[in-house]
């Protein structure tokens, strides 16, 4: 199928994806105004909309297909059957799928015989492998600049809740305790996303193509890193993925 929505449903927001190009939007994961809303300032379709939803919360999946199908729409969930990529890691359908959708994409974007790095920042940070014949090989998972945040304020006495935006991307020595704490989180982020995506490049011989992801990609400079051929922004990644998946599913 070719959905005419995709949806992304993560920890924090739901994504909708639609039109080609693929164009996105972030939306509250539980408020059907705004739904109601962002869907009535959609392209115009004839006759009911077409979606494909995926995500990592359970319950707000439930949700949001039960409103589409409320309004006459169809509803097809993907699941990790639905994607086309060799799973080599020890439980296959325990890996977070939205690390799979992020690794299909990636991989249908980069040449033959090259393996991809994907590096998604959001609510947990996940650096994935797919190697050079195609296979998902798994990765690495840290937590993301807010539950970094949140946990210095929630187990210190006396340290702020602070929020990290790309404007720490500055190495000078902060000034203050709420400017270290933004400091040190934006560099954990990169140094931690960095140092994996070295040690996965690094392996098999063949440059990889690294693809940044998430709403925090923002924090991650460039990388010089000779194991690196290419470095893409592709802030729509999971979605992507979850539209070449939707067109694996009969009907």
């Amino acid at each position: 199928m070719r959905p005419d929505v995709v949806v992304d449903i993560g920890n924090t927001r739901i994504k909708w994806g639609w039109g080609e190009p693929l164009q996105m939007a972030s939306l509250s994961p539980d408020d059907p105004s705004a739904w109601d809303d962002h869907l009535a300032r959609l392209p115009a379709v004839i006759g009911p909309h077409s979606w494909a939803m995926a995500g990592v919360h359970p319950d707000r999946l439930a949700r949001l297909k039960s409103w589409a199908e409320a309004r006459g729409d169809t509803v097809r969930v993907v699941g990790h059957a639905d994607i086309p990529l060799a799973i080599d890691v020890d439980e296959p359908h325990r890996v977070g799928i939205d690390r799979l959708f992020g690794a299909l994409a990636a991989r249908s974007m980069a040449p033959p015989g090259t393996p991809v790095i994907t590096v998604d920042v959001g609510t947990a940070v996940t650096v994935n492998l797919v190697d050079a014949a195609g296979a998902f090989r798994g990765g690495a998972i840290f937590p993301g600049p807010r539950l970094m945040a949140l946990a210095l304020d929630q187990h210190t006495a006396k340290l702020p809740l602070v929020e990290v935006t790309e404007s720490d991307l500055r190495g000078e020595p902060a000034r203050n305790t709420a400017a270290a704490i933004r400091l040190g989180i934006s560099d954990a982020v990169r140094g931690g996303a960095y140092g994996l995506v070295s040690a996965f490049a690094g392996r098999g011989g063949v440059p990889a193509w690294v693809f940044l992801t998430g709403g925090g990609a923002g924090l991650l400079s460039e990388t010089s890193n000779p194991a690196v051929a290419r470095v893409v922004r592709e802030p729509a990644l999971n979605l992507i993925g979850i539209r070449l998946a939707a067109g694996t599913v009969p009907g």
